[in-house]
């Protein structure tokens, strides 16, 4: 199981980061977007991950996990653990979905490959609140880009992993870079129904390589063949061995005649990339022909195929032409086995996004019915012409869906549309899956349903809000899904549409929250979100595609906002003026900003190397002036930016990309920088938190999972337990109140966890525990808070609580959980469980290991 860990190690979807812009909020309909979002998305995303490089190192990931498993497993959170990461949601909305497979002897199990969140299944159909559970690999893979099911026994699947939309090099440059969705570690197997995984195809040093498609022969399961970045793969001996049959690169689609299994065709292709266009084989793959006759010339997005099962050579081909609305999409068809085409309809389905989600099937006993989806869902029942469009994405419910529950009207499915699987006995039942997670028809495709009960796979971005005054509330923007409103259920509030960007709470009103979407569009609400007003700053200069914006902590009325200049505002963002007299901070878009827990007048913020390299900047009179204080931090994205709560001198630094350090502090303001960051993996990392009580409690967050250090940055540790294989890490939140640490993913949802209290680590391993024992705290008597010290001789699970003088728990310190022999310190902070703090008085600490029970008395004395 280790060797499958950390071989495994590709964190496959780093970039799967896409999306629509579509732009509503409640009432307000906004037009999408001419051209596609979700190359927005990716310059945003992947571009702080490659630079200042064109690609990820081949085996980057896989060094950086191997590194983690081996140097920082367990260590502080095995010895001083707190209860694991438990979910919070949300539950009732899908994220970006790829791929979905029926257990053809069981059609109620069904299987979907989530972008960045990893294999899902379901036993119910999809059907309930809880309907799907994650199935772990044990390799840390995140994006799923095919399944495929052994027919005479479906404990046997195949999954491919990976996802590329354009081969190798960035397209656009360090600016714009639309060529990656995910990189994977190739094909993996399971022969126990996903206990265990195996892998297959091995590319876990190609990690630039993508699996794009994973079909079976239909007539010898032992057959298998892969469409993927690099061309054509065929293997035949299920798996153990495989040969490429065809060198084409960019394979995105692959279909297997069932009659002739010979007969294979391939679509290949995007952006235009070498050799594109659809090929087929009548030998098995040994030789093949690229079929022109009647086929557009050339095309700028993807092809995807379907094959007529009861007619086989009646074949149909979706292409896209691009990006840009207008572009163009072909809905073909040939009768003849792919020998001539006709283009049956130029109806635009895929608009911008030809290159990115669209596909085509025909009815498995009706080749007159025909469904081509893109942004909707369309049906022809003329063979592929007259197509309508039978759903309508912009008609979503809003507030809270429940669990399982319709996501909007009959008419309803979630926009950009990767795959759609017919029932396998019942075809008027067809699965969609969707960037906003799985939908399905019942009637032909007349009306649909959202399946996504339980169905844990958003994307969210930077921006994740606690409230400071309520330990159920927060709210975070995500991809294609707008910005949700956590409130203490699994099933969240939708509140905004469109790609949902950074939040904030009022730190004195928690009633008055903010939310964006993208490019700084920023809405308030003063009643929790049930109402919103734009309150966006002016135009000018360049905005980041995710951009930034904070609140003052000690007066919340101000608001920091960040383009290429930074925008202030006093009144709560009733008007707005430009700071450092009118002048860009560098020319690069702001790309993250903190504020001083007791000053608003001091502020630190970061900027993108988009046309300069990266900087970072201070200013502590309130914007007037901004001081550039790079220093001799790496050339990278500095993605994060934060103020220790005590002393606004104290400041973080979090960067992406590979081949540096990825933490800095600094302790005079950012006049000077120093590298706590050595020991974490090399890897991009994207979020760091400061435990308000004890600062010297670092949290970080990468495209690994989560760390955390108890001595400010000089050790750290996994804090990992409790999470999926592997998440990509897009934010880190502290809840005060119940001292909670949530984790903002990308593909995950979003989980939380209590924070470490202050614990000293064990004692030597040279000083031998004879007994257990429960010290006087110190000091004694105390405010705020006093050190409550215990020994234990053996291994076993303790537990600590602190009780009232009238014997009622009022704080559980550690519960239950396993200690290994020796010494600890744990720090009690006068709060209660609430996070509360409590009143003057006698209060009682007790102590249990096994059968060893002791108590003693302490006075909070203010």
């Amino acid at each position: 199981m280790r060797g499958k860990f950390y071989i495994g190690l590709t964190l496959v979807s780093i970039f799967a980061f896409f999306f629509l812009l579509f732009g509503l909020f409640h009432s307000l309909k906004i037009s999408p977007s001419k051209t596609s979002g979700a190359l927005a998305a990716l310059t945003f995303l992947s571009a702080q991950r490659t630079y200042p490089n064109d690609t990820i190192p081949n085996a980057a990931h896989y060094a950086a996990f191997e590194y983690s498993y081996q140097n920082l497993k367990s260590g502080i959170s095995s010895t001083i653990s707190v209860e694991p990461w438990r979910t919070i949601g949300p539950h009732n909305i899908g994220g970006r979905t790829l791929t979905i497979a029926f257990n053809p002897q069981n059609p109620n199990t069904i299987y979907a490959g989530s972008a960045s969140g990893g294999l899902w299944k379901t036993k119910s159909a999809g059907i309930g609140p809880d309907a799907w559970n994650y199935v772990s690999t044990g390799f840390p893979v995140l994006g799923v880009s095919s399944i495929a099911i052994t027919p005479e026994d479906s404990n046997t699947i195949y999954i491919g992993t990976g996802e590329v939309y354009s081969y190798q090099n960035s397209s656009g440059g360090i600016s714009v870079r639309e060529t990656r969705g995910s990189y994977g570690i190739g094909i993996l197997k399971t022969t126990d129904g996903g206990v265990t995984w195996r892998k297959s195809l091995d590319w876990s040093y190609h990690q630039q390589r993508g699996i794009q498609v994973v079909k079976l022969n239909p007539q010898n399961s032992s057959i298998i063949w892969a469409g993927t970045t690099e061309g054509t793969y065929k293997s035949t001996d299920a798996g153990v061995s495989w040969s490429r049959v065809n060198s084409t690169i960019m394979v995105t689609d692959l279909a297997i005649n069932p009659d002739d299994t010979n007969i294979v065709f391939i679509a290949c292709g995007n952006f235009e990339s070498t050799g594109h266009g659809i090929y087929r084989t009548t030998d098995g793959g040994s030789t093949w022909i690229k079929l022109t006759q009647g086929l557009p010339s050339t095309f700028g997005g993807k092809a995807h195929l379907s094959i007529y099962p009861s007619y086989p050579s009646i074949i149909f081909a979706s292409i896209g032409n691009g990006h840009t609305g207008g572009a163009g999409s072909w809905l073909c068809r040939s009768d003849n086995n792919g020998d001539s085409w006709t283009i049956v309809s130029i109806e635009d389905y895929t608009s911008f996004q030809g290159w990115f989600s669209h596909d085509v099937c025909i009815h498995p006993s009706d080749s007159n019915i025909v469904f081509a989806v893109g942004l909707d869902i369309w049906k022809s029942t003329s063979g592929g012409t007259n197509l309508v469009r039978k759903s309508d994405r912009t008609v979503k419910y809003w507030g809270r869906i429940p669990a399982g529950g319709n996501e909007g009207p009959p008419e309803y499915s979630h926009a950009d549309h990767h795959d759609l699987v017919f029932h396998p006995f019942n075809p008027d039942i067809i699965y969609f899956a969707t960037d906003g997670g799985i939908f399905r028809t019942t009637d032909g495709g007349e009306t649909f349903e959202g399946r996504n009960g339980g169905y844990q796979t958003t994307q969210f971005y930077p921006g994740f809000s606690s409230s400071p005054l309520d330990s159920t509330f927060a709210l975070g923007g995500k991809q294609d899904n707008g910005t949700s409103i956590y409130d203490g259920q699994l099933a969240w509030i939708k509140a905004l549409n469109a790609d949902g960007s950074w939040s904030a709470i009022n730190s004195s009103n928690d009633t008055v929250i903010y939310a964006s979407w993208q490019r700084l569009t920023i809405q308030k609400s003063t009643d929790r979100g049930l109402n919103w007003s734009n309150i966006s700053p002016p135009q000018g200069g360049t905005s980041g595609f995710i951009a930034p914006y904070v609140l003052g902590i000690n007066d919340p009325e101000v608001i920091y906002a960040g383009r290429s200049h930074v925008y202030k505002s006093t009144n709560g963002g009733i008007t707005w003026r430009l700071t450092n007299s009118n002048l860009e901070l560098d020319g690069n878009p702001v790309l993250s900003i903190a504020v001083s827990y007791s000053n608003s007048d001091v502020v630190y913020a970061t900027t993108a190397p988009v046309s300069v390299r990266a900087g970072i900047f201070r200013t502590t009179n309130g914007g007037l002036i901004w001081e550039n204080i790079t220093g001799t931090v790496p050339d990278r994205y500095p993605v994060d930016v934060a103020v220790d709560p005590n002393d606004d001198s104290i400041v973080y630094v979090v960067f992406s990309g590979f081949g540096s350090s990825h933490l800095f502090k600094s302790s005079d303001g950012g006049n000077n920088w120093l590298d706590i960051g050595v020991s974490l993996p090399d890897i991009p990392t994207s979020a760091i938190a400061i435990d308000p009580d004890f600062p010297d409690h670092l949290y970080i967050g990468n495209d690994i999972g989560v760390y955390v250090s108890i001595d400010g940055g000089n050790s750290w540790a996994t804090f990992q337990e409790g999470l999926p294989d592997a998440v990509i890490v897009m934010d880190l939140s502290v809840s005060p109140l119940n001292r909670k640490l949530r984790v903002a993913t990308h593909g995950n949802g979003v989980y939380e966890r209590e924070l470490l209290e202050g614990v000293v680590p064990i004692t030597e391993s040279d000083i031998v525990i004879l007994d257990f024992a429960l010290e006087q705290n110190y000091p004694n008597p105390f405010n705020p808070q006093t050190i409550i010290s215990y020994s234990i001789a053996e291994t076993a699970p303790v537990s600590l609580q602190i009780y009232n003088s009238l014997g009622q728990e009022i704080r559980t310190l550690v519960k239950n959980q396993i200690r290994n022999p020796g010494k600890y310190q744990v720090i009690w902070d006068g709060r209660n469980n609430s996070g509360k703090k409590v009143s003057s008085g006698i209060y009682i600490y007790r102590l249990q290991v096994r059968n060893f029970v002791a108590s003693k008395r302490m006075l909070l004395a203010k």
